[in-house]
C-alpha cells in the first residue's frame, strides 16, 4: 500500500475541468484497488508555509505498480491535461506507509 498526496489550488473558471478529471482519474483509480482516503478544502487555519493550498486529497493505492499504472493509464487518456489546467500550485507526492506509533515506540520516548 502507498499514499498519494496531493495539494493544489483550483484555478477560477476551471472548475468543471477539474470535476471531469476527477471523474476519469477515480475510475482508474478505484478499478486499480485504490481509493480516496481522504479530502479537504477551505482550510481553517495556515499554520505555515509562503503558498497557500485550497484543496487537499489523500489517495490509496495497493502498490507502487498500481500507482505506476493509473499514472500511465491516465497519460494514454490524457487526462493529466485536465489536472496541470484547472490547477496551480500542486504538490503530488508518493509516500510508503509509515507506523508513527511503532516508530515513536521504538525509541523509547515516552
Amino acid at each position: 500500500m502507498i499514499y498519494a498526496l496531493n495539494l493544489f489550488n483550483l484555478v477560477d473558471g476551471k472548475e468543471d475541468m477539474y470535476r471531469e478529471y476527477s471523474v476519469k482519474a477515480g475510475k482508474i483509480i478505484y478499478g486499480l484497488g485504490g481509493r480516496v482516503v481522504s479530502s479537504g478544502h477551505k482550510p481553517i487555519r495556515y499554520l505555515e508555509g509562503d503558498v497557500q493550498r485550497e484543496q487537499l486529497i489523500i489517495v490509496e493505492f495497493p502498490s507502487q505498480e498500481a500507482f505506476e499504472q493509473f499514472h500511465s493509464e491516465a497519460e494514454q487518456h490524457d487526462i493529466h491535461r485536465l489536472r496541470q489546467e484547472s490547477t496551480s500550485h500542486y504538490i503530488w507526492t508518493v509516500f510508503e506507509p509509515w507506523d508513527i506509533r511503532e516508530w515513536v515506540a521504538a525509541s523509547g520516548t515516552k
